[in-house]
């Protein structure tokens, strides 16, 4: 919407047309994407799909993901092809690789026996490179940690709702950053991919803000602000990973894990390197890491805590 490029129009696929920014008076197409005869009438005169939708859970046993997100991703994959859409941008994640491996985001996912909603990310960035052939070009962002505005989902909100009530540990050394991103700096990286001059093919890149700060650097500012933060000391990322996991087999926040084998993954992650982003797409984030989390606060001070460790199923629905 900010970059009023004049040949641009944007069409709005929703489920729910509340949840659209009051300013938007663009077209909107309300459906739900399981629904294939939605999914043909979205597609008709679009050239450029930017597929953001998803599904969050930070839990171990077989959830929700391949019927709510998985299966009709794939379906839309397929269809855009039918269409000849020209161009594809797809929604991933930093962690779909290891904390090694992470600042190669052509490096092919691993999948993780202790986190389904991750495989599911990682079988769709599969699905996409075998279309080499194809007409249509895909982009694959890996984003970091979700921050900003109207966030009560993901990592972020997790740790926040664990703040001040256990003193537990945060990494330290090479592992030890958080790569966290601002909303607005992932809508950036999708007008940007949805219009960079590109060739035909597959492109992935990392989306992630202008630096990666340390564990200790982000738990100090979060100090700052509220008085508390969810973790308080320093230790080796083998050794804190080890101590969450044994203080989760004896403790639970809000009738949850204390730490889930996927959040604890996601805590461990190097710093994050840009430039393959900004050399391809232009991309340029805006928004410092702490502007993100000062926003994040500031709004779960207004708001409960969403402590759940999975997306409900009921917002699944039609309104």
């Amino acid at each position: 919407m900010q970059i009023q490029h004049s040949e641009l129009q944007l069409v709005a696929a929703c489920r729910n047309v509340d949840r659209l920014p009051a300013s938007y008076h663009g077209e909107v197409r309300c459906g739900d994407l399981r629904d294939a005869t939605y999914q043909d009438r979205l597609l008709v005169g679009i050239d450029v799909v930017c597929h953001a939708a998803g599904w969050s859970s930070f839990e171990r046993q077989q959830d929700p993901q391949h019927q709510a997100y998985l299966e009709p991703t794939l379906d839309l994959i397929n269809r855009a092809v039918e269409w000849r859409v020209q161009r594809f941008v797809n929604l991933s994640s930093l962690f779909v690789s290891p904390p090694a491996q992470r600042n190669s985001a052509q490096s092919t996912g691993r999948p993780r026996a202790s986190w389904p909603m991750l495989n599911g990310l990682i079988a769709v960035e599969d699905y996409l490179r075998q279309y080499t052939d194809s007409r249509t070009q895909f982009i694959n962002l890996r984003t970091g940690l979700y921050s900003g505005k109207q966030l009560n989902m993901g990592l972020l909100p997790l740790l926040l709702a664990r703040s001040g009530y256990y003193s537990l540990p945060y990494y330290s050394g090479r592992y030890g950053h958080l790569p966290i991103v601002d909303g607005q700096d992932i809508g950036q990286a999708f007008s940007r991919a949805a219009l960079a001059p590109l060739d035909t093919g597959y492109h992935s890149v990392n989306i992630s803000g202008a630096e990666t700060p340390s564990h200790k650097a982000v738990m100090q500012f979060i100090k700052s602000q509220l008085g508390h933060c969810p973790l308080s000391y320093a230790l080796p990322a083998p050794l804190a990973e080890l101590l969450l996991f044994s203080r989760n087999l004896f403790g639970q926040h809000a009738q949850q894990p204390l730490f889930t084998a996927a959040m604890r993954y996601m805590l461990a992650s190097a710093e994050i390197d840009l430039q393959p982003a900004q050399t391809l797409l232009g991309y340029d984030p805006q928004i410092s890491w702490q502007a993100s989390l000062l926003n994040t606060l500031e709004a779960l001070r207004h708001q409960q805590l969403n402590p759940a460790l999975s997306q409900p199923v009921k917002n699944l629905n039609l309104n």
